[in-house]
């Protein structure tokens, strides 16, 4: 898993670091090397063994759960790295040289033989947790279901899965209760449900190409789902020349639809979200209960002002912001608000351009509802010059596969505040299907730092910028 070698990469390399930190100032340097020469060994070094480990080591959850397997692999590399140092600097600069450099492997090996233990029993507790498996559920109870779960579930499998279970469109009287062990479910509307309330990694379709009509109808049901979608291959499945196969359990797949943020690394960005939630609330409340009081003070109505919205997988929720506006019982929403707008008071003007009236969704984050980083939540049956968006903008619904944020690509390129008109709307959800495309925790991390940067110079809430996607 991506998450999972990001992981063990990262405490190889502190480990590697560590050591050739501990060599240079503990070892015999000073007697074989000068200063400048011993910090570039000790830099040289651990990067060698890193990118050799890098390049021959490929790190599968398989191997992280066999620990003599994995401590010796970490072991070896250090070995190898030094021992061909030992010998170039016998041969080159002598032996009290090559004695110096003696210390480094071993000092290497046993910091990654530490690293990997603990790399290795926190990915043994993430697998009984079943937050490293690969949650996957499978469309169509038929042959080719039934030899792709057997493969799955067999014991040289170096990565089991979690089997969520078969679905399948026929009607109740024709399908099976169970496949090969594995319970049917129901039909893809029940998977929609289900995926839309529990994590869903991989959606394997494993129906026969002579039901390409079936396919392509299962598809369009599923491919608004945070998960990847891919079609078994074999047999009458052919893929298409030149395209990419990847593998389930050993067997070809095509994937139609790859998930916007893979695997573990949601969860990941689940728990980043509560964490900066839960830590902002110590600085936001004593500024939302000032904006509160004046909020009160200019004009009678609620503090808060709450919106029906769309979140992930279509749900509605109810936004939190703080009130900007005069109170309007007729309006639901969908007009939006324009700079001049007379309905803003003093209070909500200044309140929109320092960005503190989006604040209260800190709340939202807490309730799972939001995210801080993702596609602006909408109005339901938004439209833009009296179109629907979804006339205006094909595959609009795909924004909704991923929680919406409290900021966002399209908001930190100036494309925040009412969508003018069609061409405005089509660049919006370019921009949040360009984020769903190329996410990363690091995107997300300076779209954050922007958004403060903003935040902390109080930019004006309609101020249009645009950026190229280099620029971020």
């Amino acid at each position: 898993m991506a998450l999972l070698r990001q992981a063990t990469g990262l405490a190889d390399l502190l480990a590697l670091a560590l050591a050739g930190l501990v060599w240079m100032r503990a070892g015999p340097t000073p007697l074989a090397f000068s200063p400048l020469e011993g910090a570039l060994i000790a830099f040289l070094l651990p990067m060698m063994t890193f990118l050799l480990m890098r390049a021959f080591g490929p790190v599968h959850l398989g191997q992280m759960l066999r620990l003599p397997w994995t401590v010796l692999e970490a072991m070896a590399y250090p070995a190898l790295v030094g021992l061909a140092a030992v010998l170039l600097a016998l041969a080159a600069l002598g032996g009290q040289a090559a004695h110096a450099l003696v210390l480094w492997p071993a000092l290497a090996g046993m910091l990654l033989m530490a690293s990997r233990l603990l790399v290795s029993t926190a990915a043994q507790f993430g697998v009984r947790q079943g937050w490293l498996r690969r949650r996957i559920a499978i469309i169509g109870a038929s042959e080719e279901a039934e030899g792709l779960i057997a493969d799955l579930t067999a014991p040289e499998n170096v990565e089991p899965p979690d089997l969520v279970g078969i679905f399948d469109d026929r009607d109740a009287t024709r399908r099976p209760a169970a496949l090969h062990g594995l319970p049917v479910r129901g039909d893809v509307r029940a998977l929609a449900g289900l995926a839309a309330r529990e994590r869903i990694d991989v959606i394997v379709i494993a129906l026969p190409m002579r039901r390409a009509i079936d396919i392509l109808r299962v598809i369009q049901q599923v491919q608004w789902l945070s998960s990847d979608v891919m079609v078994m291959l074999g047999g009458d499945n052919a893929a298409p020349q030149g395209a990419p196969r990847p593998l389930i359990a050993g067997r070809p797949a095509l994937r139609l639809v790859r998930a916007p943020v893979p695997g573990a690394a949601i969860l990941v960005k689940g728990a980043l979200d509560k964490l900066l939630a839960a830590g902002l609330s110590l600085v936001v409340l004593p500024i939302l209960a000032l904006a509160a009081i004046a909020i009160r003070l200019e004009s009678p109505g609620p503090v808060l002002f709450r919106q029906r919205r769309v979140g992930q997988f279509g749900r509605p929720f109810e936004v939190l912001k703080l009130r900007t506006l005069r109170l309007d019982p007729a309006d639901d929403g969908r007009r939006g608000v324009r700079e001049g707008d007379r309905r803003i008071t003093r209070v909500g003007a200044f309140l929109r351009a320092t960005c503190i009236d989006e604040m209260p969704q800190v709340i939202n984050v807490l309730r799972g509802e939001m995210s801080f980083v993702g596609p602006r939540p909408h109005v339901p049956g938004i439209e833009v010059a009296g179109l629907p968006m979804e006339e205006i903008v094909p595959g609009y619904g795909a924004r909704h596969r991923l929680k919406p944020g409290i900021t966002g690509w399209a908001q930190v390129n100036g494309l925040s505040g009412t969508i003018a008109g069609p061409a405005m709307a089509r660049e919006v959800v370019g921009h949040d299907l360009a984020y769903l495309s190329e996410w990363s925790l690091w995107l997300d991390l300076r779209i954050l730092a922007r958004t403060a940067a903003v935040f902390m110079l109080g930019r004006d809430a309609f101020e249009a910028r645009r950026h190229d996607w280099r620029d971020v």
